[in-house]
């Protein structure tokens, strides 16, 4: 609609008349404000507060602090103050604007030491290592995937004891012989590229030669998708190429995403070729094969699907392929991701099975939460559980794939929540991230490809590089729900390592106490301005702070 000149002017003067009545009548608005109070120091102890405040009307604030002993006094919006060890202190401050009636805040102290309790004499797990899957860069990523300064980086600095690697797809692109009882190495493919799958074995090698000089010895590999001419669909993924968990089924068809029960002893062949070719090519052995990474899943990527009568099964052939050929290779599933009831239908048919049982080493599970999206869960209970399907019978528990941890120190703190759930309540005895290096750096990785890490790359280096395989975790309890902690004793390195992580947004201090105790240890923290850096020695017989929202390793060397 259009209006005429003289009555837009009178529409805008109206308007305007308006507006100015609505700022006179206006009343001032007081200030938003927040406090927070951070222990920073002890001996004594020693509060940072700090108002988080803003005014509408951009007004000057004034700050007014009464410390809560005492003392009170005009100051600013972070202040710092000093208080004896023991009390309960209230401390508040004013906020005002000068116009309107001042903002109280308030926060209640109790300055004082929490206790770790160690006991040396209730032991745990023996740890096997912690680690990573994959290189420099992805696999489908066409390299370069390793490099001096990569190496010396995942073995010198992060200290990985334990390497993941997957066997490519096109390993036996076509059968070597038909005969599965002979082995033919020469018809395994090694060095040729292959048009549907990703990287050849080629690509693994010179990496590998270089961790093996640099002194990696734990290497293992899961495989996600037997050779094509093995499996139904004659596919490395599923033909809908789309996420899905179809249920096994017993009356396959040409899309049906599973392995031939016919072609079991060639998979077994394959997996013994494998490992032979990677001791050939590079030096190592291989110390643990998964025949199915994630067998529930059928995805749009490399994927089979297997219920757990058919990973028994399997496991059979497998088993005794590497027991008539004098394979040490140890075997570990299912591997698997989503929720628990999920996992235990994989395990149980296995373990109820005394044949099958007799060839599972190791039961690994991927640490994810029960949607099978996000990251672990928090479920104590659900890893006690899972630890005590192979506990009667002295398989061990471990966790062999996690990610999705935000870049930031929230998700390092929550990676390194996961960690002390795992390895306290599963007893797991291995920690494998997914993955070391990506291209880009994300939730999904430690570090990048050009060399830049993350804060999960710090929290892990803070558990990694300090707990040695062969390290036995033993009894430590915190009295403070915010104080995690985890103890370890290496005895024939003579090495006593504590992890203590805070997940508070305050400083906490805390005292050491019980069996096991050493006179002093060196210090490496990690947390908002620190990356796994030392900050000395501290006695066992002084109270020590572990600043907000950090890991604190402790470690004595004898």
């Amino acid at each position: 609609m259009k209006y005429p000149i003289p009555l837009l002017v009178a529409i805008f003067t109206l308007a305007g008349s308006n507006c100015a009545k609505k700022n006179v009548n206006k009343g001032n608005i007081p200030p938003v404000a927040a406090l927070e109070s951070n222990l920073v120091a002890v001996s004594p102890f020693t509060y940072e507060f700090t108002v988080t405040a803003s005014d509408q009307e951009f007004d000057p604030l004034t700050y007014t602090w009464n410390f809560g002993e005492g003392t009170i006094r005009t100051g600013n919006a972070k202040e710092r103050f000093s208080y004896p060890a023991a009390g309960t202190y209230i401390v508040s401050v004013s906020v005002t604007d000068g116009k309107s009636a001042p903002v109280e805040l308030k926060d209640t102290l109790i300055p004082r030491a929490y206790t770790l309790t160690m006991d040396d004499s209730k032991k745990f797990q023996v740890m096997e290592g912690f680690g990573g899957f994959g290189s420099q860069r992805e696999g489908w990523s066409g390299g370069p995937f390793t490099s001096d300064a990569f190496v010396e980086t995942m073995m010198d600095d992060l200290g990985i004891s334990i390497l993941r690697m997957n066997v490519p797809t096109n390993f036996e692109q076509d059968n070597d012989n038909d005969d599965p009882f002979v082995t033919d190495l020469a018809g395994f493919n090694i060095n040729n590229n292959t048009p549907g799958h990703d990287e050849k074995l080629a690509d693994h090698i010179p990496y590998l030669i270089a961790m093996k000089e640099k002194g990696l010895k734990i290497l293992i590999a899961s495989i996600w998708s037997p050779p094509v001419w093995m499996k139904h669909n004659n596919r490395v993924n599923n033909v809908n190429e789309k996420n899905e968990a179809p249920p096994y089924t017993h009356t396959p068809d040409g899309n049906t995403n599973q392995l031939r029960t016919d072609m079991y002893d060639e998979f077994a062949e394959c997996c013994v070729a494998y490992i032979k070719i990677i001791k050939q090519t590079t030096g190592l052995d291989v110390y643990a094969l998964s025949i199915q990474n994630e067998p529930r899943f059928s995805q749009f990527y490399a994927s089979c699907v297997y219920n757990g009568e058919a990973l028994r099964d399997l496991i059979k052939v497998v088993g005794k392929r590497f027991r008539d050929e004098h394979i040490a290779t140890r075997l570990f599933l299912p591997e698997d991701v989503g929720w628990y009831d999920g996992i235990r239908q994989l395990v149980d048919p296995v373990l109820a099975d005394p044949e099958a049982r007799q060839y599972v080493d190791i039961l690994a599970v991927h640490g994810y939460a029960n949607d099978g999206v996000l990251p672990g869960s928090a479920d104590a209970v659900t890893w006690k559980n899972m630890y005590d399907w192979g506990a009667p019978y002295n398989i061990p528990l471990w966790m062999t794939e996690t990610s999705g941890y935000e870049n930031t120190l929230d998700g390092a703190i929550a990676l390194s929540r996961a960690m002390y759930i795992a390895l306290k309540y599963g007893n797991a005895s291995a920690w494998v991230f997914w993955t070391m290096s990506t291209t880009q750096l994300d939730a999904y990785s430690l570090m990048n490809a050009n060399g830049v890490k993350s804060k999960r790359y710090y929290i892990s280096k803070n558990f990694f590089r300090y707990i040695r395989p062969g390290a036995q975790r033993f009894q430590i309890e915190s009295d403070n729900e915010h104080i995690l902690p985890l103890a370890f004793h290496h005895e024939e390195h003579g090495v006593s390592t504590i992890i203590v992580i805070n997940t508070d947004d305050s400083g906490k201090p805390f005292n050491l106490s019980g069996t096991g105790l050493k006179d002093n240890y060196n210090a490496y923290i990690t947390n908002e301005t620190k990356d796994c850096e030392s900050t000395g020695e501290v006695s066992s017989n002084d109270v020590i702070l572990i600043p907000a929202r950090s890991v604190l390793t402790l470690q004595h060397t004898n």
